[in-house]
């Protein structure tokens, strides 16, 4: 009878404590690391929520992977285009011809920042821009050599631009754009060459602009919104950019 009832207790105790690591130390349920609930499932479950995207709407999404701070944990940036969506809504309007000459312009990219250590997925933020052409991530040593920074490349017309993003307390914050081609298809385009030097006020680098040059370029080109010219630097510095840590902004002196 005594070892029937030591059973029953050691019996309870293991129960207890299979419960207990079904938990974390908040009491909350852990997310099992199955197939059925990988990362990128979890991706498109938010992504489909967030923009309330319908089940039908074919779209693509992408997962560019980086450390983006200090700590140890690797981060992401995910991309998400609607072209088909942008399609849809242009077959409806009145002026689709001129929507697709445009190649689709308006709030149909998305990004959304995934910091590894919260384990969270941010809020989407809008990149209006066209859709023919999905938004284009880099990472750079800007801010620190131990961990990388963002900057997102996107298509208007016939013209590209960069944006460079701060990560801090999980938001990104635009702290510089600039333009990195323009007037493609016309014999008198605009090219500019992006490169990085030591900081002038801070630790974090300075960005310099420079004069470009288009590689073969020809203005016969069939599909602008997809153009992507390799630019070659002239070596005629333009401008020189350096952030302010105090309106945590890119500056430039007057020429």
């Amino acid at each position: 009878m005594k070892k029937f009832a030591l059973l029953l207790i050691l019996f309870s105790f293991f129960s207890c404590k299979n419960e207990t690591d079904k938990k974390d130390v908040f009491g909350k349920e852990k997310v099992e690391n199955t197939k059925s609930s990988s990362f990128e499932e979890r991706v498109k479950r938010e992504i489909e929520v967030k923009l309330e995207i319908p089940v039908k709407e074919k779209y693509e999404f992408k997962i560019h992977y980086a450390f983006l701070n200090a700590d140890a944990n690797k981060d992401a940036i995910i991309t998400v285009n609607r072209l088909g969506f942008a399609m849809d809504e242009a077959a409806k309007a009145e002026n689709t011809a001129k929507r697709a000459e445009f190649g689709y312009m308006g709030n149909y990219n998305y990004f959304f920042y995934y910091d590894g250590k919260l384990d969270k997925i941010s809020v989407p933020m809008v990149v209006a821009s066209s859709s023919k052409s999905p938004l284009k991530v880099t990472f750079n040593n800007i801010q620190s050599e131990i961990y990388q920074d963002v900057s997102i490349d996107y298509r208007i017309k016939n013209a590209a631009f960069r944006s460079y993003y701060l990560i801090e307390n999980g938001s990104c914050q635009i702290i510089f754009q600039w333009k990195l081609f323009d007037q493609i298809g016309l014999d008198s385009y605009e090219a500019n060459f992006i490169k990085y030097d030591e900081g002038t006020l801070s630790l974090t680098k300075d960005i310099l602009i420079y004069k470009g040059k288009i590689k073969d370029y020809t203005t016969k080109v069939e599909d602008i919104s997809r153009y992507d010219p390799t630019i070659e630097n002239t070596n005629e510095e333009l401008y020189r950019f350096f952030y302010d840590p105090r309106t945590m902004k890119y500056m430039t002196k007057k020429k």
